[in-house]
Parts: C-alpha cells; structure tokens; sequence
C-alpha cells in the first residue's frame, strides 16, 4: 500500500478530519462527491467505512458483509447518504461556523485528448468499465440536494468538457483530466475566495 494509500485508510478509521476541522477552524472547504458515487460503503457495528477495493483485505473491510454501492440501490443508498449529510452539514455550522463550504461540482469523463476511451482502455486489460452517463446523473442529484438544502458556494466544473490525461501523475481514471480542469479549476477558486474578502 502507497503512503496516500494508508493515509485514507488511517484516516477512514479515525475520523481525524472532525478534530482537525475543530482545531484548525479553516476559512473554505472544498467539498465533491466522487467517493461516494465510485466507492460505496460498508455497514460495520452501526456505523459506515468507505470502501475501496485497496483495503478489501484489512479490517473492518475483511469482515464486511455487504458493499453499498449508490449505483445499485440508489433509494436506500440516497436516504442513508441524506441522513449523514444533514449530520455533517450540522457539524459544520456548529464547530465551525464561519467556515465557507464551496461545492465542487464535475463530473466523471471517459474520453482521452487524442480521443480513445478509458472505458475501452480498462476493458482490453480486463478492469470494470463504469456507466459514465449514470454516474453524471447520480452526481448531478447529490449536487442539487446539497444546494437545495444547505448553504454552499458553487465552483462549477460541469460547464466545459474536459478530457482526461493519458499521462496523468496519479495514473489513467475517470477524474484525472488534463492541466486545463487544474487550470480553471485555480481561476474559478481565486475569483470565488476574492468575492468574499
């Protein structure tokens, strides 16, 4: 396992970001919902852990009976991932209140600049390939629910198709885009944080 690797794991299991977003009290938090539409959940002694297939061989993971995944009970999936984002939002207004929170909305891409596919590239090398139509969509609604009922700032991504890299430092995956997302991304940031100073 890589240090990122073991860091989420770690991470997963002690929930530090609460205390480090009580001790720190940050000005912004970024927030999107790629893990939870890509990974999905596991139940474990009342309580969810992400999943990622990395850890499927460590506790809790190892034990877990069941993978929640948003794409294959989006219903059930929906009402639990409601409950906790009510719970979260409601931590944030009461540990840290003037805390800014900026929605990032983007969205999941298949195509290469060049134009061949991830899906195509996975399959030849026998990795699952994703509905990516379904997975804008399911994006799309946690997005509007989270700006529908709670109080966010909105850097818009969806706006403009970006592409993915085919030399991406982090490897070839479906938000690994090329330098122009990094690049809009930093302006659209810049111009939201000054209009609040």
């Amino acid at each position: 396992m890589n240090a990122f690797s073991k860091w989420h794991y770690k991470t997963e299991h002690t929930k530090e970001f609460f205390n480090l977003m009580e001790s720190r009290k940050p000005e912004y938090l970024l927030i999107d919902f790629y893990a939870d539409i890509y990974l999905g959940v596991v139940e474990i002694e009342q309580a969810f852990f992400t999943y990622n297939a990395k850890f499927k061989e460590l506790p809790p993971l190892k034990n877990a009976k069941t993978v929640r995944r948003i794409t294959e009970d989006f219903d059930s999936y929906f009402k639990i991932w409601k409950e906790y984002a009510e719970s979260f939002f409601q931590f944030l207004q009461r540990e840290v209140p003037l805390c800014k929170i900026i929605l990032v909305k983007a969205r999941f891409e298949d195509n290469f600049e060049g134009g061949s596919s991830l899906n195509e590239w996975r399959k030849k090398r026998n990795y699952q390939a994703v509905d990516i139509e379904r997975l804008n969509e399911i994006w799309s609604n946690l997005n509007g629910y989270v700006e529908d009922n709670f109080q966010v700032q909105v850097l818009d991504m969806t706006k403009k198709t970006y592409l993915l890299d085919n030399e991406h430092p982090w490897g070839k995956f479906y938000v690994h885009y090329t330098k122009a997302f990094y690049h809009d991304f930093l302006e659209q940031l810049i111009t939201l944080t000054q209009k609040n100073d």
